[in-house]
């Protein structure tokens, strides 16, 4: 009851109508009225969402001359037999939202993400743009997938040139500036960055804060590649390590590999040196001893290759170890069969002379 008094009548709530009523009264009740419509636009305002990741790893960067048969960037949870796309969606609320315009650059993977030389190709780039851009009527379809978009490499020498384009297609998402060189570039990752433009029915433009997916890394470089195992000679050894493993692999760095062995808790490293990586794609290493020399039955483990840089491995193969054989030769073995042969092989010996001598 008091609340609808006051609200009603009261003088506190006449003085306060009064004094409205002069012309800066006036201004500021427009203000308020305004602050509240920005607020309410504010929080009904939509949102773009990366709804599939690009796949990270297994595209490989092209340059120009080589063409576009390598192939597009897949979405993260693309497979063999069922492909998909990086994909965004607009969402939340749409009311008197008319259009929506995504503009796709590459940019550093690091912050503060500066704006990236390689460029994007592919369905909804205009050609020698190096940029996507798309237009969306969210009323009819929220979401769309970007089909046969691939990364174009820049040569060192155009990578100015290239910073220049984007400059003057006024593309730095994160204002950036350009402060700094392309010394520290990494040439072998980027991330797609996501812009978006509203257009209102009333005429209105808004921007929305620009949107990141995850690293995409050049399938190519050593250094970011994905790792795989190809084989071993032998998939076997004894407990106490120092089995020699012939292991055949993708391209790896010589001083940023290792070799880990493990079973739950327990891990340990493959032994070899550098000059034990031959030509990227094969290592000779000598297994670590198990955690239990003490087995006597056979123990299966896994072994992966890792990266140093960045902790990236590859799928898992199994590893056998054996119990621990004190006769690795059977030498003890061999001579008890034929100390058991000889037994059987010797002739009897009887009280009865030979025939001969009886004649």
């Amino acid at each position: 009851m008091a609340h609808s008094s006051r609200g009603a009548g009261s003088p506190a709530g006449t003085s306060r109508r009064g004094r409205g009523s002069k012309s800066s009264g006036c201004v500021s009740s427009q203000n308020h009225g305004g602050d509240t419509e920005m607020l309410e636009r504010l929080l009904n305002k939509p949102k773009l969402v990366v709804v599939e990741e690009p796949k990270e790893r297994g595209m490989r960067f092209r340059y120009e001359c080589e063409g576009r048969s390598a192939g597009s960037i897949l979405g993260a949870s693309s497979t063999e037999t069922n492909k998909s796309q990086p994909a965004i969606e607009i969402q939340g609320p749409i009311d008197h939202l008319k259009r929506v315009t995504v503009t796709v650059s590459l940019v550093t993977k690091d912050p503060p993400h500066r704006p990236h030389p390689h460029c994007l190709v592919g369905k909804d780039c205009p050609n020698g743009s190096g940029i996507c851009r798309v237009t969306l009527n969210p009323h009819s379809n929220r979401r769309h997938s970007f089909a046969n978009l691939g990364v174009q490499c820049v040569r060192r020498k155009e990578l100015d040139v290239s910073l220049e384009k984007r400059r003057s297609q006024n593309i730095d998402p994160f204002q950036t500036g350009h402060s700094k060189g392309i010394e520290d570039m990494d040439m072998n990752s980027v991330r797609l960055c996501f812009q978006c433009e509203l257009d209102w029915e009333d005429g209105r433009k808004d921007s929305l804060s620009p949107v990141l997916s995850n690293p995409v890394y050049d399938k190519k470089a050593t250094t970011t590649s994905q790792l795989k195992i190809g084989r071993f000679n032998q998939y076997r050894g004894s407990c106490t390590g120092k089995t020699e493993i012939y292991m055949l692999c993708d391209k790896v760095q010589k001083d940023d590999i290792e070799i880990l062995f493990r079973k739950g808790s327990w891990k340990a490293s493959g032994e070899f040196a550098q000059t034990d990586v031959h030509r990227q794609i094969a290592i000779v290493f000598k297994t670590p001893p198990y955690q239990d020399q003490d087995i006597t039955e056979e123990v299966e483990v896994s072994v992966v290759l890792r990266r140093l840089s960045d902790q990236m491995e590859s799928e898992s193969v199994t590893f056998t170890y054996l119990p621990h054989n004190p006769d690795p030769y059977e030498v003890k073995r061999k001579r008890k069969i034929k100390s058991d042969i000889s037994f059987r092989d010797k002739p009897c010996v009887t009280g009865k002379a030979p025939t001969s001598f009886l004649l």
